[in-house]
């Protein structure tokens, strides 16, 4: 009977233990998956808003910081990159010549793990000539518009990519995922390209926009300023779940929020260019100068008819966005130029 108490006891004793250590191992687990979750709203409240763009830049003249699990923006006055930190090697989004050395500096700060592949967001210099610096064993990425003008090129800067894609592309590696697309229409250049990295929720949209500001001047210099103007709403509808859109300029950290301030905004151009295109203000000063010019120089009809109308646009729009975004006053006559002419004009 004592044989038997002793043995149960020892029993009991057993089974307590292991209860002890599931119980520790669940509560554990628990505990490091709630510390290893990263706080994207941290990142917005300090990196992504107007204060950050004035801040003092440290001596060494970059900064980095990580925006989302394994995920790092490195950046300096003006522009931006972003790398991801994989289980294989580390993935690098962009090749800008500002901002590659940088690059290059903060990867070993934060792993020893080997560069495997970076990413041609496009072909132009701005974003392509830091290329030449990555390890010649990473893999270049590039889709096949980017490559047909990089063969026009034939800029060592720039060499030519090692996996080519049309289309559509995903990229898995060391348990990250990126989806790759290339949409029938661009908006900057020949070759522009969308890069989603679902799990950190990050959208790689370069040259689309700037954050917290009115639009570059000629809307970024857009070679279709129509899909410039109907991006917005396309990358909204095609990603209803992005945290941050990368554009590679300003050093602000740009969020689903400053797109849609920006959507915003391009609606709210377009209306006001069709406002002031049907305003008796405007067909007044249309016929004035029809009658100033009467002498046959239609040209001169056109070009102040454009200007005249661009002038009245870029009033009401200033009016009612400085102070919303930055640099509204310093491209809207230029930019309501370009969308009268497009809008009005040549695809009413």
């Amino acid at each position: 009977m004592k044989l038997l108490k002793d043995y149960l006891s020892v029993r009991a004793i057993k089974v307590l233990s292991m209860c002890s250590i599931m119980i520790v191992a669940i509560f554990g687990g628990v505990a490091t998956a709630a510390q290893s979750t990263f706080d994207i709203e941290a990142v917005k409240a300090k990196y992504s808003v107007r204060d950050y763009v004035y801040a003092a830049m440290p001596e060494r003249g970059y900064d980095y910081f990580k925006i989302a699990e394994n995920a790092y923006f490195v950046h300096d006055e003006f522009e931006h990159m972003v790398f991801f930190v994989t289980d294989d090697g580390v993935v690098v989004y962009d090749a800008k010549p500002d901002v590659t050395p940088f690059v290059l500096k903060v990867i070993p700060e934060v792993t020893d793990k080997p560069i495997t592949h970076v990413i041609y967001s496009h072909h132009h210099r701005d974003h392509a000539q830091g290329m030449y610096l990555f390890p010649k064993t990473a893999k270049i990425i590039g889709n096949d518009e980017t490559l047909k003008f990089l063969k026009i090129a034939d800029d060592p800067k720039r060499p030519l990519p090692d996996i080519v894609w049309k289309d559509s592309h995903e990229l898995e590696t060391g348990g990250l995922r990126l989806e790759f697309k290339d949409y029938d229409r661009n908006w900057h250049s020949q070759s522009d390209i969308v890069v989603y990295a679902p799990q950190q929720k990050i959208l790689l949209a370069t040259d689309t926009f700037h954050a917290d500001a009115a639009p570059w001047i000629h809307f970024g210099e857009a070679t279709d300023p129509m899909m410039t103007w109907m991006l917005p709403q396309i990358l909204l509808d095609d990603y209803p779940d992005f945290e941050f859109i990368i554009n590679g300029h300003e050093r602000i950290v740009p969020t689903r929020a400053h797109w849609e301030t920006y959507k915003e905004l391009i609606d709210d151009m377009k209306k006001i260019t069709f406002e002031v295109a049907k305003s008796p203000a405007f067909h007044a000063m249309a016929e004035e100068t029809a009658r100033r010019y009467s002498d046959g120089a239609e040209h001169w009809i056109y070009k102040e008819n454009i200007m005249t109308a661009a002038k009245m646009c870029a009033d009401k729009f200033n009016q009612k966005w400085v102070g919303r975004v930055r640099n509204v006053r310093l491209n809207s006559v230029e930019n309501f130029q370009m969308m009268f002419i497009q809008l009005i004009t040549l695809n009413p």
